[in-house]
């Protein structure tokens, strides 16, 4: 357990990094940091490796766990968490994310690892902001799903995505909100891809991801939404992988939602020495 004393002294950290669906994710062994450290340890992973695009905490030795450096619900993480607990093999867990929401996550046969997402229960879990412009409530992130027809305008220059994807968080006025993801949508043939801008309040990063899990998920559930009825897609990702999202839809609210996809590690453990 890392004390007041302890968190001034030079520290030596232990990780792995998953790469679920492109989006690069490294996770940490122990969990018992503050939230200062969290995010010391975040921002030199990043430093040291410029592919990371985000940061969570895991235990072995105790009981399923991810703790995320922001506070932030991950699904690509959970999953990755799930697939390390589980030492890729198939089966099921429930995992606790960030000490609040337990998880039903696991590896089905071929290696996918999958995860539930928690639902917001409120009235107003999806908006229409404008046409084509959706909100997204869940548990620890809000999406803006902005459809291919309105999204095309602000593709035409991916570099500028980052400035787009804050100017409408400052829009809506999300900017309390945990993390906020801005989902850029564009159909590549027959295929709906989402070109996902990431933004976590409270380590402040600003990420154009390889991939989004939540992103993913929100996008599925607007298609949900605007059809009436179930719906199960494999969403592309700026990786140029997928991940599939299944949404239940039922009494006109979605009821559960579930992600799956690909998970490999690199293989390789890594150690950083934390001032």
């Amino acid at each position: 357990m890392k004390t007041e004393e302890t968190s001034k002294a030079k520290y030596e950290v232990k990780y792995v990094i998953a790469v679920p669906g492109g989006n690069d994710t490294a996770l940490v062994y122990g969990t018992d940091y503050t939230p200062e450290q969290k995010k010391k340890i975040n921002d030199a992973i990043m430093a040291k490796h410029s592919n990371v695009e985000q940061v969570g905490f895991v235990d072995p030795n105790k009981k399923p766990e991810l703790q995320m450096a922001g506070g932030e619900f991950c699904g690509n993480a959970t999953r990755s968490a799930a697939y390390l607990y589980l030492g890729g093999q198939k089966g099921e867990m429930q995992i606790i994310v960030n000490s609040e929401d337990l998880i039903n996550a696991g590896v089905f046969d071929g290696g996918k690892a999958w995860c539930e997402i928690p639902l917001y229960h409120g009235k107003d879990v999806i908006t229409t902001k404008e046409p084509g412009i959706f909100i997204v409530k869940m548990n620890g992130m809000v999406s803006v799903v902005i459809k291919p027809e309105v999204a095309k305008r602000y593709l035409n220059d991916t570099s500028l995505l980052k400035q787009y994807g804050m100017e409408f968080i400052h829009k809506y006025h999300l900017e309390e909100s945990e993390a906020v993801g801005v989902m850029f949508c564009e159909n590549i043939g027959p295929k709906l891809k989402i070109n996902p801008v990431v933004w976590v309040k409270a380590i402040n990063t600003l990420f154009y991801e390889t991939a989004c899990g939540s992103g993913t998920t929100a996008t599925c559930m607007v298609e949900a939404y605007e059809s009436g009825e179930s719906k199960k897609i494999d969403i592309l990702q700026p990786s140029g992988l997928t991940i599939t999202a299944e949404i239940t839809f039922e009494n006109n609210q979605v009821t559960k939602a579930v992600i799956s996809g690909d998970v490999v590690f690199d293989k390789q453990e890594y150690f950083l020495e934390i001032n």
